[in-house]
């Protein structure tokens, strides 16, 4: 059988409760804001889950772990691709991690993935009963009920949570004194409070520490009820209730829908011809449909000084890309470690170029062999 349906008439815990009551073996497909995800069903258990959100890549989750690096993880990926193997199984055979630490970690990949789906504000669902996921990934299976439970709990708590921190442009900053009072920290708070100068934005920290939206903003509350940190901008810069057009500019932008989003902002002007957001979208989609595709063999290499790039103005993601340049990955390199869109990764090489922040070269063969020598 299958079902179809919307999130807000069918909620998700309505949703996963049938599946499991049911004992269904399938596939439910889930599509939110951005991106879409399939988790996949035996008996009314979990046994995997795929997203199109690249944050949510196994790859990704290694390194939050600091179980490999990006260069060992750039080059698993590139044997993957040559040899159409199971990253896991290519890292394990390389005694990089255990098969149990995989283990571990797609279980939190996959229960991280379906946790987030309980805070998409609008989607919708389709439901395939008796279809093959088609995914290799290594079978779990894991109870729904407890799954339900803990996505039901982060949907109230990050109610709570965005009443002080409303968005990923929010600015925290540490407070010596209390923090001084609380020593010795627990070690992840302490990471966290050692990378806050009251401007790093959250998206930036999610960036860098490789974490789940909700978890960084949870650690960061927590930090703020203990009176660790102070709000130096509670972000959410669009207000509390920002254009319904604006909102979906934002969103095809962000899974670069650029047609999609430059009619969106369309409606806006016309209506409000000097809407400052909307004019300020609408000039960097119309810079983006001007740019051409990269070539990725490429090698990107800085054509300004380190001084000069740490004092330039950059977005989160454009300053993720241009530090993980390093004169020797070519893009295809570094798009392979990034977490987020290709398409989006491409955009940004090109806007950095033509800025004059990067420039770039042809490979150097020898180079190529050494590292398929290594390879």
């Amino acid at each position: 059988m299958a079902l179809s349906g919307d999130l807000a008439t069918m909620g998700l815990e309505d949703l996963f409760q049938w599946l499991a009551v049911g004992k269904k073996s399938g596939v439910l497909e889930l599509r939110g804001p951005l991106h879409t995800k399939r988790v996949a069903l035996h008996e009314g258990r979990i046994t995997s889950v795929w997203s199109s959100d690249p944050r949510e890549y196994l790859g990704q989750y290694l390194l939050a772990f600091n179980r490999i690096t990006e260069d060992q993880l750039r080059e698993a990926l590139a044997t993957q691709e040559d040899e159409q193997q199971l990253l896991g199984r290519i890292l394990v055979d390389r005694h990089l991690i255990t098969e149990a630490e995989i283990r571990r970690i797609v279980q939190v990949k996959v229960e991280e993935s379906i946790y987030d789906t309980f805070l998409w504000s609008v989607g919708s669902f389709d439901y395939h009963d008796g279809v093959d996921s088609h995914q290799k990934s290594m079978l779990l299976s894991l109870d729904v009920t407890g799954i339900v439970l803990e996505g039901a709990r982060r949907m109230d708590e990050w109610k709570r949570i965005r009443r002080i921190i409303r968005g990923g442009d929010a600015v925290l900053a540490p407070i010596p004194e209390a923090i001084a009072e609380r020593l010795p920290l627990a070690p992840e708070d302490a990471d966290i409070l050692a990378r806050m100068d009251g401007q790093v934005r959250v998206d930036q920290l999610m960036l860098t520490i490789r974490m789940p939206e909700y978890k960084i903003n949870k650690l960061l509350f927590d930090l703020h009820e203990k009176g660790l940190v102070r709000i130096v901008d509670p972000g959410g810069g669009l207000g509390e209730n920002p254009s319904l057009h604006l909102q979906r500019a934002r969103a095809f932008m962000e899974t670069q829908k650029l047609q999609e989003a430059q009619e969106e902002l369309r409606r806006i002007l016309q209506d409000q011809p000097r809407h400052l957001d909307a004019g300020r979208m609408m000039a960097v989609v119309q810079n983006l449909l001007e740019d051409k595709k990269l070539d990725q063999e490429l090698v990107p290499e800085l054509a300004v000084s380190l001084d000069q790039l740490v004092t330039t103005d950059l977005g989160s993601n454009e300053a993720f890309l241009a530090t993980r340049v390093n004169g020797l990955w070519s893009i295809r390199d570094i798009l392979s470690i990034a977490p987020f869109e290709q398409d989006e990764c491409l955009a940004i090489f090109s806007r950095l170029i033509k800025r004059g922040i990067l420039r770039t070269s042809k490979p150097n063969k020898g180079n190529d062999q050494a590292g398929a020598a290594l390879r």
